[in-house]
């Protein structure tokens, strides 16, 4: 009886020990808890926030020909090729002109005929003249010869005109260039037939860059009231000065282009992308915050942890208004100089007391 009774006294002690140390385990854990330590980050409230905006285009030259003749013919010589730098008025290619001179050479033979018979007219014409005077011509003689000589001279000024004319089709059979600038494609090859008006060469200049540039039509106003818009090609900026506000709206992208002339000693070539970059000021209130300090709400909510003055975790729900890499900027259920926990949410829950550090 008596060594039951020690039994049961050591199961009473071992028992009160055990639920000592459950107890001790769980005060200890209660306390780390509680003296958890959370970076925080004080409210600031503004009035708007600013957003970078960035819209794409093209660089284009300011003129973009397509030489080609003004009437058909075989390409005889191309003397020059694409990538190559030309002055204005440097030949560029050229048309077999073989029977352009054969038809010249006729034509200045019929007209050596003509002169020769207006010479033979005149002489005529001054016998019967000298005749009639000693009364030995008729009238009729006369008139005749007149006529002939009328009709002489009408077709000699006819040929002067097809002499001319060939004379031109002789000098347009080769094109010079227009302005000076870059050969940026060859359309046709040495032996081929063109038809009037077919691209042989097509001509860029070198001044008078542009960026075309496509921006919504909501933004046209405040785009087009920019003091100084600047493009960025590659990685060089560049001042830039608007030439035309946009007129119409592209039916496939819905965009207004607007046309800016780049400086001439930028190294820009056709082609290139072009960006324009600008900050714009959007008038709403609200605070920012770190994108650390954003995590996931009930239906797709967005939450910050914020620390009431006895350092307890509360949750309030916000809207983000705007958000970049670093940053976001939110409105909701927050206030001027209360503080949110920063970053590390993954050890707090709502409810819990922390030890804020200021960030």
């Amino acid at each position: 009886m008596r060594y039951t009774s020690k039994v049961k006294i050591v199961s009473l002690l071992s028992l009160s020990v055990v639920l000592s140390g459950c107890f001790d385990s769980k005060a200890q854990q209660e306390e780390y808890v509680q003296t958890v330590s959370v970076q925080t980050y004080t409210l600031k409230q503004s009035k708007q926030y600013q957003v970078k905006r960035e819209y794409v285009g093209t660089v284009q030259a300011g003129q973009k020909a397509r030489l080609g003749f003004e009437f058909a013919g075989k390409v005889s010589n191309i003397l020059v090729d694409v990538g190559d730098q030309v002055d204005k008025g440097t030949p560029l290619i050229t048309l077999d002109t073989q029977l352009l001179e054969t038809d010249a050479k006729q034509l200045k033979a019929q007209r050596n005929e003509i002169r020769a018979q207006l010479k033979l007219v005149d002489a005529n014409l001054k016998r019967q003249q000298s005749l009639k005077s000693k009364g030995f011509s008729a009238e009729a003689e006369i008139d005749a010869l007149n006529s002939q000589k009328g009709v002489l001279q009408a077709n000699t000024v006819r040929l002067n005109a097809v002499i001319q004319a060939n004379n031109l089709k002789q000098t347009k059979s080769t094109i010079k260039a227009p302005y000076s600038g870059t050969v940026s494609r060859r359309h046709v090859s040495l032996g081929d037939v063109v038809n009037a008006g077919s691209p042989t060469l097509t001509l860029l200049s070198d001044n008078d860059k542009e960026a075309f540039i496509g921006i919504p039509t909501i933004q046209l106003q405040k785009v087009s009231q920019i003091s100084d818009p600047r493009i960025r090609i590659g990685k060089n900026q560049y001042e830039a000065k608007l030439i035309n506000p946009g007129g119409t709206v592209d039916l496939n992208s819905r965009s207004i282009g607007l046309r800016y002339l780049l400086p001439d000693s930028a190294p820009v070539l056709d082609g290139q992308l072009a960006y324009l970059t600008y900050t714009e000021d959007i008038p709403e209130t609200g605070f920012w915050v770190p994108n650390t300090s954003l995590t996931d709400g009930i239906r797709g909510v967005w939450n910050v942890f914020v620390l009431t003055e006895d350092n307890i975790v509360e949750r309030r729900s916000i809207q983000v208004l705007f958000a970049d890499n670093e940053q976001a900027y939110v409105a909701g259920a927050i206030s001027e100089g209360e503080r949110i926990v920063e970053n590390g949410l993954h050890r707090v829950v709502p409810g819990q007391v922390v030890s804020p550090k200021q960030g």
